[in-house]
């Protein structure tokens, strides 16, 4: 088993945490406005940002951007660019605030790697990485002390009253960005049009950047080697072939399945087995939550029947993310569900077995249907108190770390100084050095403000990478979106976390055998009357308004 402890994944973590272990944030952020304010029914919008891809290196595996496949990358280019034109910064200090699930950096007097980040931006950065466990907190102290930072990060769709705030403390950015004012900012415009749509429109105007990240959500990471020889193949498994596979992995103290705390028992990347519409359907101008599926409660009664046949991890109900993953890396439960962008630590830190997402397994008479993301994992906005020339230079700053894979900006973000904070090994892969495993983008998470389409590749892990792409290749064309992303609802931003609370923990009871299954129908009824309908209702009247442009 390979020894990996919580302190060393946590160092790793980074960006493959944040689409499954986000914190629910700001709940008691609200405003004396109208949340009415943020919807873009009746007013102008924006035209969305000319979209204008850069061409990068070439990559050994051709992507799709049609259909969500990423270019895969079995070796680091050999020769870089330059993906800016001269350093964007005007030597002013900018305070920026951002999600983080590193560990504390070493002050910028003494760290090489935020050093060198200012040098190459023009820029002092003042730098407030918030564990994502106190963000909450964190940012309503800097709201009641009238201190937002210049730039600020925020995590999608986990800030309740999220749109009002933008709205009230933040720039509209659409003369800056809006339509062909992007080309001002290349790097900008090479961030695609689907990603804009995910932040949406703010009362018809553009607020957010997107923090750019790939087509697949989260679903079931597996024991790629254990699963194998129990027969699964990318052609897929039935439920039945799951269900076997579980009972003969699951011995001694090894189990088959587990989820961590917050997504009980793992039951999103069930639903996709189960042929559960991904968050919501819309249908003839109507918007129906997955909830209200017919094929909600047979997934429920074969989830319950898994935990009481002691398939899942005993911790499953109390466990977290970060010490669920360190479970399954140690070889201690051989699937799990996590995001699809957990790779990028997955394949540096899994040496001992193959770590791959699993093709939904079917259930007889229904149609699995794999879900797409948002397509980012947040969106960074500028404070509206600064100058338009000030808002200019965060956004020549953005545009320097959007930087392409295959420059010399995107290097050092990403990988530090060479020399200091990584050396390349003999296959030319960018390997980091001691200081590189505390000096990095993990602990300085520079790239949660803003950063450049994501492709596949991995120092040192290159079959890993191709497996990734075979996957990608087989699931993303059927992939399932969901229709509401990017719309906004009054009634979701205000009432979401308390409905999506009280129906886990009804999910969670059930499964647990705390409940019968006879009551799932109560707790359906109690999510449409406190809020659901009204959250589909909103929904649909932005749907409409939004096809227009």
């Amino acid at each position: 088993m390979p020894d990996i402890s919580r302190r060393s994944l946590l160092r790793s973590i980074g960006v493959a945490s944040a689409a499954v272990a986000a914190p629910s944030l700001l709940t008691a952020c609200s405003g004396s406005g109208s949340a009415g304010d943020i919807s873009n029914r009746g007013v102008d919008l924006a035209p969305w940002p000319t979209y204008i891809p850069k061409t990068g290196p070439t990559p050994e595996l051709k992507g799709n951007p049609q259909t969500g496949v990423q270019d895969a990358y079995l070796s680091y280019p050999s020769k870089l660019t330059k993906g800016t034109s001269d350093v964007p910064g005007d030597g002013s200090t900018l305070k920026v605030m951002t999600i983080t699930y590193g560990v504390v950096p070493r002050p910028e007097g003494q760290n090489r790697y935020w050093q060198a980040m200012e040098k190459a931006l023009g820029v002092k950065i003042e730098f407030m990485p918030v564990p994502a466990a106190d963000f909450q907190s964190k940012l309503s102290t800097v709201m009641a002390g009238n201190d937002l930072p210049d730039i600020l990060n925020i995590v999608s769709n986990t800030v309740a009253h999220e749109e009002e705030f933008v709205l009230k403390t933040m720039t509209n950015l659409s003369e800056f960005l809006s339509g062909d004012a992007i080309k001002d900012y290349p790097n900008l415009a090479n961030l695609p049009t689907s990603s804009w749509q995910a932040v949406g429109r703010f009362h018809g105007g553009i607020y957010g950047i997107p923090i750019q990240r790939p087509k697949p959500s989260a679903g079931l990471w597996i024991n790629g080697t254990e699963f194998k020889q129990q027969g699964y193949t990318v052609d897929g498994f039935s439920r039945d072939d799951f269900t076997r596979a579980l009972t003969s992995l699951t011995h001694g103290r090894k189990y088959g399945t587990a989820a961590a705390k917050e997504y009980p028992f793992g039951w999103i990347a069930h639903a996709q087995s189960h042929g559960i519409p991904n968050t919501w359907s819309a249908s003839d101008g109507k918007f129906t939550s997955y909830y209200e599926s017919d094929h909600f409660t047979e997934m429920l009664s074969y989830l319950k029947k898994l935990w009481k046949e002691r398939l899942y991890f005993p911790d499953s109900p109390s466990i977290s993310t970060v010490d669920l993953k360190t479970r399954f890396y140690n070889g201690t439960v051989q699937s799990y569900m996590d995001s699809f962008s957990a790779y990028l630590t997955t394949l540096k830190l899994v040496k001992d077995f193959e770590a791959v997402p699993m093709v939904p397994y079917v259930t007889e008479g229904l149609s699995p249907s794999a879900w797409s993301s948002p397509g980012l994992s947040g969106y960074t906005v500028i404070n509206k108190k600064l100058s338009k020339s000030k808002v200019k230079t965060v956004l020549r700053v953005l545009d320097h770390l959007a930087s392409p894979f295959g420059t010399e900006e995107y290097q050092l973000m990403h990988y530090g100084v060479e020399g200091v904070h990584f050396t390349f090994s003999k296959d030319g892969d960018p390997t980091p050095t001691e200081l590189g495993n505390t000096e990095n983008i993990t602990n300085l998470p520079f790239y949660y403000l803003c950063d450049a389409p994501q492709v596949l590749y991995v120092p040192g892990a290159q079959a890993g990478v191709r497996s990734l792409y075979e996957w990608e290749q087989k699931v993303c064309p059927k992939m399932v979106d969901d229709p509401s992303k990017g719309l906004r609802s009054a009634t979701w931003t205000t009432r979401g976390a308390t409905l999506r609370q009280e129906i886990n923990d009804a999910i969670a009871g059930i499964i647990a055998g705390r409940q019968s299954i006879s009551t799932w129908d109560a707790a359906v009824k109690k999510f449409k009357s406190g809020g659901g309908d009204k959250s589909a209702q909103e929904y649909a009247e932005e749907h409409a308004a939004n096809t227009t442009k």
